[in-house]
Order: structure tokens, then sequence, then C-alpha cells
């Protein structure tokens, strides 16, 4: 069990970037709204803290990326990964979705993007999956 939050999120990045080698993804975008873990993950010195263990996992598995790209994200600007999260903590078991999500997270998903590109217009595609449904 995670004993902190930033420990807690990095065994979720770690977790997700899993997913994404399992999936056969090369180029990945890791988001978090931890400033630590992100701070931690691009430190490319020694890193003292307890995060180490799993941050050196972390940097070891991204060798296996073509691309990858670690950002951190306000709260305010990660409302769909919240979203998911609470939901998820409902189920015992994991569960994700790879090309179609349900609608209210597209609609959370196309707030984030808003709330980081003010003037971003959602592509015809999600437009038109959000009125069909």
């Amino acid at each position: 069990m995670a004993r902190t939050v930033a420990l807690a999120e990095v065994i979720v990045v770690l977790h997700r970037l899993q997913f994404a080698m399992d999936m056969g993804f090369s180029n990945v975008i890791v988001e978090s709204d931890s400033r630590t873990v992100i701070k931690n993950l691009k430190a490319n010195g020694e890193d003292n803290s307890k995060l180490r263990p799993i941050t050196w996992d972390v940097h070891n598995m991204l060798k296996g990326f073509t691309s990858c790209r670690l950002k951190f994200i306000a709260r305010e600007g990660n409302v769909a990964t919240h979203a998911m999260a609470s939901e998820g903590m409902k189920h015992s078991v994991d569960f994700f979705w790879v090309e179609e999500a349900p609608l209210k997270v597209l609609e959370l998903a196309d707030l984030d993007r808003r709330f980081h590109q003010p003037s971003y217009s959602p592509p015809l595609f999600l437009k038109f999956l959000v009125e069909k449904c």
C-alpha cells in the first residue's frame, strides 16, 4: 500500500507505462497533477527521495518507447482523469477504455483540452461523437 500521495502517483505512472507498452504504443505523454512526481521523473541527477525505487523502474521502462513527454498538469485541467479514477474506485477489477469511452468522459476530456488551449476547437469526429450520443 502506498504511504504517500506522491508514491501512489508514481506507481500509477508505472502502471500506465506498462499498459502503454503492452498495447504496443511507441510514443507516450505522461501527465500528472503531482509536481513532485514530474520533477523527480524529469531529474537527471541522483534521486535520493523515497520514490527512487519506482522512479528507477519508470526510467528503465521509458527506454522502451520511441518518445515520451512528461508533463505537469494542474488538477483543474485534469477533470477527466479524476472522474475516471473516481469511477474506477467503485469497481474491484481494472478496466480500460482504448478506442471508445463513455460520453461523460469525452465531455470532460473536451473541457480539459479547453482549459489548456482556450482557443481549442475539438476535431470534427469528436463533435460528431458528442452530438450523436
